[in-house]
């Protein structure tokens, strides 16, 4: 009797900032994950991702080339989705997101996701298991991940340093431009007149959430954290928290299971379910 065809779907986020890669099996179980850094020409990095070294697992059939093994199927989402050209299908960010979260948790009450991206943020509202509405920050580099690692190289500080020195601040400093650019002005302006760089940190965090909060009204009891940003910055999260919790002392958040990975997680089911 002839083998089963494996089922292997394969969910690529090409992120603005790095480019994320997650296989799953027919039921549904995260068989890996890799990521690597957003490169150009972008086809042949997320070839990379998917290939990963001599010898790894992979959905391409010879050692070279983009021919696909039987049973396997690749979905892209993110910044880079639509120049995927072996790519079985695409979805936007926002679905990948929502049907990624969903996946993974078992929520039964209406909730929102936020998700800081490279170049973006997002706010998703959900309600009875779909997307019932959204919105995404594009104009301007202010409350994403961009904003952050730009102002963390100003000041010198790497971004895995960057939660434990704001949680040593002795100052709720703000910073008073969204702008990148005259933000960055104003933080060698603040540095130049003494200011401990905790607080200079804190204020920075302080600003995304503000930046964020001020998208749109969140009105579910519930939030769920999604993406790399607020993975890696925990104290940042503690704030977003923090500051919903004060609008609402009914609120429950959390981060959902493999957050930088939720948008791969939603392309690799949305491909399973296709």
């Amino acid at each position: 009797m002839m083998a089963e065809t494996e089922e292997i779907y394969w969910g690529v986020d090409c992120g603005s900032s790095e480019i994320k890669v997650v296989a799953l099996d027919r039921d549904g179980v995260i068989l890996l994950k890799r990521k690597q850094k957003t490169l150009f020409p972008l086809q042949d990095h997320v070839y990379h991702a998917l290939s990963g070294e001599v010898g790894d697992f992979s959905p391409f059939a010879g050692a070279s080339g983009t021919d696909i093994k039987a049973g396997h199927k690749i979905i892209a989402t993110g910044y880079g989705r639509k120049y995927i050209s072996f790519a079985h299908d695409a979805l936007t960010e926002i679905k990948a997101h929502f049907i990624g979260v969903e996946h993974q948790l078992d929520l039964t009450e209406a909730y929102s996701i936020i998700d800081i991206g490279g170049q973006d943020s997002k706010i998703i509202a959900v309600d009875h298991s779909k997307v019932d509405q959204f919105i995404i920050n594009r104009k301007c580099a202010a409350g994403t991940g961009a904003y952050i690692e730009e102002l963390g190289h100003r000041l010198e500080v790497p971004l895995g340093d960057m939660t434990a020195l704001a949680g040593n601040n002795d100052k709720e400093l703000s910073l008073n431009s969204f702008c990148t650019v005259f933000s960055g002005q104003e933080v060698i302006k603040t540095l130049m007149n003494g200011e401990r760089i905790e607080n200079i940190i804190y204020a920075l965090y302080s600003s995304v959430v503000k930046r964020v909060m001020e998208m749109t009204a969140i009105t579910t009891d519930t939030v769920v954290f999604s993406g790399g940003v607020l993975r890696y910055h925990p104290k940042l999260m503690a704030m977003f928290t923090e500051t919903l919790t004060e609008a609402n002392p009914r609120m429950k958040t959390m981060l959902a299971p493999n957050a930088q990975y939720s948008g791969a997680i939603g392309a690799a089911i949305f491909g399973q379910k296709e």
